[in-house]
């Protein structure tokens, strides 16, 4: 991952991080990565491998379709995040979908003498895809929603925590900035 400064994330927002961008790497890659979330088999079995279910949860094909829908509205949040959204309507449209599909997973604050934390009120699969809402909240309150992104390279688009010091990541790795520059480099060439 890009800067590799001793500037760690403190853990509560490692753990929202994590959660959040093993959601959005379940979409299928250019490495051959396949679809995790291809079905509610594929659904149930991340909800568990991600902590969000006990034991297998009963996921519906609607539920899979959901969740791709709401990764999708993260992935495009998160490309803008790394500046590398080409159409001007989709992080408006990603917004207006993530506010209205929120209504259907509310928080619920858990208040302890340490401080606050909103989590799901629900249980099952509305109960982890709220999950994913109260992640984000952790994030931005504490300030980590901006470093959350998808690597800038083409034929990559992983998300990653950028852990520079001053949120100019735009790669999940120095191998996906060294692609990326050579491919720049190579049409410089042909243009030339």
């Amino acid at each position: 991952m890009p800067g590799t400064e001793a500037d760690a994330c403190a853990p509560s927002v490692c753990d929202s991080s994590d959660l959040i961008l093993g959601f959005v790497n379940t979409r299928p890659t250019g490495d051959g990565q396949p679809e995790l979330l291809d079905g509610r088999t594929g659904l149930a079995d991340w909800l568990t491998r991600a902590g969000l279910a006990d034991a297998a949860p009963s996921a519906t094909y609607s539920d899979a379709v959901a969740a791709q829908e709401l990764r999708a509205a993260f992935v495009t949040i998160l490309r803008s995040h790394a500046g590398c959204v080409d159409d001007e309507t989709a992080v408006p449209d990603a917004e207006a979908y993530l506010q209205r599909i929120a209504e259907r997973y509310p928080l619920t604050p858990r208040i302890s003498a340490e401080g606050c934390t909103l989590v799901a009120s629900q249980s099952g699969v509305p109960g982890a895809f709220g999950s994913l809402f109260a992640a984000v909240a952790d994030l931005a309150a504490r300030g980590g929603w901006s470093r959350v992104k998808v690597c800038k390279n083409s034929s990559c688009h992983s998300g990653f925590f950028d852990k520079t010091r001053n949120t100019s990541g735009l790669y999940c790795s120095a191998t996906c900035g060294s692609q990326a520059s050579m491919r720049a480099y190579r049409n410089r060439l042909k243009t030339a």
